[in-house]
């Protein structure tokens, strides 16, 4: 009897687990969690998202961001970044003025089965996190960092993962996909990779294209660049850029360097 009872009771928790699952517009709206009876503070999405609808039905994530023109990638993820890059000073001839330095990031989630050419065996490596390092500058030649090694080995420069990622597309000129961070199998089937690329003119490109490259090496081990072949390519579609356009107005736009330097001469240039 009381087996029967515990194989009753399991029952129910897990019919109460599955009937009360989360999902997106409970976690990250506040009409959806109003419906949902939640309180508390939440953390808000900042992203402009787009993906198929195999991922919208694994991460309960909303149907009005599924496009099935996207190729290559079950998700991309926008958004603006003021933490990436730290902030700077010394701008305008000014050694006190300072602000934080702007970053679009794009993330990307793929299948595993797309065999991107990694040139690395670690799983998970991220520049985020180096804030601290940065600014160590050591005083013996000899005191080389852990990274160094890796550099050496890829000749002129080490890059994060993977690297020659490009991005085209009509209205942007072939551009430069900088990795910043990336987790090969964040979950099971499904690699991840983090990099900025240049803000308001990246919004403002159609037909878009992201393009992974097997670069071409030579004998020291450095890249030939514009040589190698293509690996892997996504096709990113137009509505994700449109909202990407409209996203930047409201939230580049207004922390960019050129409205800084717009307000600042207003105040410094005399009237005729």
């Amino acid at each position: 009897v009381f087996g029967l009872l515990g194989i009753t009771n399991t029952s129910i928790a897990i019919a109460n687990q599955n009937s009360t699952i989360d999902n997106y517009n409970e976690r990250y709206t506040p009409q959806g969690r109003k419906q949902a009876g939640k309180r508390g503070t939440y953390k808000k999405d900042i992203h402009v998202w787009v993906y198929t609808s195999a991922f919208a039905k694994r991460f309960g994530m909303p149907q009005q961001w599924i496009d099935d023109d996207l190729k290559g990638a079950e998700a991309l993820a926008y958004r603006l970044d003021l933490d990436v890059y730290g902030i700077k000073c010394g701008y305008f001839s000014d050694v006190e003025s300072c602000r934080p330095s702007t970053a679009c990031v794009l993330d990307m989630y793929i299948d595993d089965k797309a065999n991107l050419p990694w040139n690395t065996k670690t799983r998970f490596d991220s520049r985020y996190g180096n804030k601290s390092i940065s600014v160590l500058i050591p005083q013996d030649i000899n005191d080389e960092p852990g990274w160094g090694g890796r550099a050496i080995k890829r000749g002129q420069q080490y890059k994060l993962g993977l690297d020659v990622v490009y991005v085209s597309g009509s209205k942007l000129v072939l551009n430069n996909y900088h990795l910043l961070e990336y987790d090969r199998d964040i979950y099971k089937d499904l690699d991840y990779i983090s990099g900025s690329l240049t803000c308001r003119t990246f919004g403002k490109g159609r037909n878009m294209k992201v393009e992974i490259d097997k670069p071409a090496l030579r004998k020291d081990g450095s890249i030939k660049y514009h040589y190698g072949s293509l690996a892997h390519s996504i096709t990113v579609p137009n509505s994700f850029m449109e909202r990407i356009e409209t996203y930047d107005k409201a939230q580049y736009e207004p922390n960019s360097l050129f409205k800084a330097l717009r307000d600042r001469l207003s105040t410094t240039t005399k009237s005729k």
